[in-house]
Formats: structure tokens, sequence, C-alpha cells
């Protein structure tokens, strides 16, 4: 399913991924993905490692040249057909939108890689519909939900991008956050904040429809 979400990650004060993603951006999707990795892939001091050797590359300089390579049109825009885009992201798999959570495997096995920055994304929360922040830094790993249309404070994580929100939407809003050392160890526990939340709106809705709420 086309749910377009964000995968983050931050280290020594400094992003060091802002992966963008296509599909499957929901909790129950990417979001159980990137709880898989931390809790049951990832080799701390390795990943931080890696994600420290990690940096983020320029479309122009690095990207447009493969795209090229792979029998993108340069003249035309870089269209590139369906079969030669296929075998761009099979050699390129962290500058593609459909990889999602599997970056976080991809900069662990790598010892490190340039990377698309799309942190700017947030900002957009009409069209960003989740975020999975990992801090290390602090040790939280933090979910966001989109969709909001009430500012920020100052000292909300993406408050830095509200300049850049636009239509009424504001940059995404925290919805969970977790310890690194005691994240959830089931699908269901990370999930059942997410499902508490809608059923309470849901009984909102329905008190209101009932009259109860005037």
């Amino acid at each position: 399913m086309g749910t377009r979400h964000l995968i983050a990650a931050k280290v020594d004060g400094e992003y060091k991924l802002a992966q963008y993603g296509q599909y499957d951006g929901y909790p129950e999707g990417q979001g159980v993905a990137v709880l898989d990795f931390l809790v049951n892939k990832m080799d701390r001091d390795a990943f931080l490692a890696a994600l420290r050797n990690c940096h983020f590359v320029d479309w122009q300089k690095d990207i447009a040249p493969e795209l090229v390579r792979f029998g993108a049109d340069q003249d035309c825009d870089y269209e590139i057909s369906f079969d030669d885009y296929d075998r761009f992201t099979a050699a390129h798999p962290e500058w593609s939108r459909d990889t999602g959570a599997k970056i976080l495997g991809i900069i662990q096995s790598s010892g490190g890689c340039g990377l698309r920055s799309s942190l700017d994304f947030a900002a957009d929360s009409l069209f960003c519909e989740w975020a999975y922040v990992l801090d290390f830094d602090t040790m939280q790993f933090e979910v966001y939900e989109g969709f909001n249309k009430t500012p920020l404070t100052e000292k909300e994580r993406f408050f830095f991008l509200e300049p850049k929100a636009r239509g009424g939407y504001y940059p995404v809003r925290l919805r969970a956050v977790w310890s690194m050392d005691d994240l959830p160890q089931t699908k269901e526990d990370f999930l059942a904040p997410f499902k508490e939340a809608e059923e309470c709106e849901a009984t909102m809705e329905e008190m209101g429809q009932e009259g109860l709420y005037r």
C-alpha cells in the first residue's frame, strides 16, 4: 500500500539517515520492520560505527550520473524505463523509495554508505503519514504521525521545519516513544498505543453522533 513515510537516525547531534519510503509506512508495516531490526538484528556497536560512516549524497553529482549509466535519458528529465529502473535500484537499494526499513540492515552490513536525505519531508505531514526516528543521543525510538494541523512547540523535534510546512499542515507530531533499552518485544505490544488511540477516537466519534457532546 502506498503510505509515504520517513525513517531517520541521529547520532552525535547529526542526522545521518533520513530515508524516504513510498510504501507500507503504517506502524504495522514499516514500524514493525524497524522494531524487528532494533530488537533482533541490530549489532549496536557495528550499526553505530556504520551510521557514523554514512554521508548524504548530491543528486546531481552522485545519483544522476548513475541513472544515466543505467539507461536514463539526461535530456528528458532522466526518464528511465521500468526495467532499467529496476536494475538501478537493485544496484543501489540505498537510494530506492522501495527499500523502507531494510535500509537499516544495508547500513549495518555496508559499514557506511552514501544516502539520500529526505529530512524535510517531515515538514509535509499531509503526505508524510508516518516517521520513525532512531535517536542514539537520547537512546530513544520515536514514532511520529502525519496529518497534523496543530503547530508544534519549540521543544518538539521537528519544530525547525515549520517554515517549510504548507497547506494548513504542520510537521509530523510525536505519537509514541520508547527507550532503546526497553523496547517492545512483540508486535502486539508495539502496536498497542496506536490501537488504543484509534479506539478512543472511534468512541469519541460515536458519542458525538449520539448527541452526548454538543
